[in-house]
């Protein structure tokens, strides 16, 4: 994210908010490779991610009024797609003798395998959005395909450079702790 983006996201929010001209695609293209690289995470097929992004664009502009902190906003997409596409997985287990007419790859995941990695995922951004707002947000930054150097960061949170290392291991050695307490240590990922 650049410094213009990162300063501009609040600007942006409430220009969609109030439904000022080109806001509602500025919000699109500043949150889009988020929204992406989530709906990829569960491997969907082509045309399902398509419709969850979709789907995830939609339920974010009936709820943009809802937007009280949009230093949060990265979160809550997040949070919004991987609802999406766990409502669409549920669908498709409770329809009776679907069918699914594409071949398989076989280098794609068995679905067991898709269904545990989309569970660890859904459990590992609980765990990330538990972080206390300052740690989870420098690790959603710095996870993101698109992360900001660290130049770039510090100037965008008004920190100084030197201190995005530390805290940023600090904040993963956080993050490891809780999903150790919660059973989920490096053996539950394999």
């Amino acid at each position: 994210m650049t410094i213009n983006q990162y300063e501009g996201t609040r600007q942006i929010i409430r220009d969609a908010q109030s439904g000022a001209a080109g806001a509602a695609d500025r919000f699109v293209r500043q949150f889009e490779r988020l929204v992406w690289w989530t709906v990829r995470s569960f491997r969907l097929p082509e045309s399902d991610a398509e419709d969850v992004v979709q789907t995830t664009w939609l339920r974010a502009f009936e709820h943009l009024e809802e937007i009280r902190d949009p230093d949060r906003v990265s979160s809550w997409l997040v949070t919004i797609a991987r609802r999406e596409c766990l409502k669409l997985i549920r669908s498709r287990r409770e329809v009776p003798g679907l069918e699914f007419a594409e071949q398989r790859d076989e280098r794609s995941p068995q679905p067991e395998t898709a269904a545990l990695d989309a569970r660890m995922n859904d459990l590992l951004w609980q765990h990330v959005n538990s972080l206390p707002d300052s740690s989870r947000d420098l690790v959603v930054a710095l996870s993101s395909t698109d992360a900001p150097a660290y130049a770039e960061l510090a100037r965008c949170r008004g920190i100084p450079i030197g201190s995005i290392g530390p805290t940023r291991m600090r904040s993963l050695r956080k993050l490891r702790t809780s999903l150790e307490r919660a059973g989920l240590g490096a053996q539950a990922w394999h």
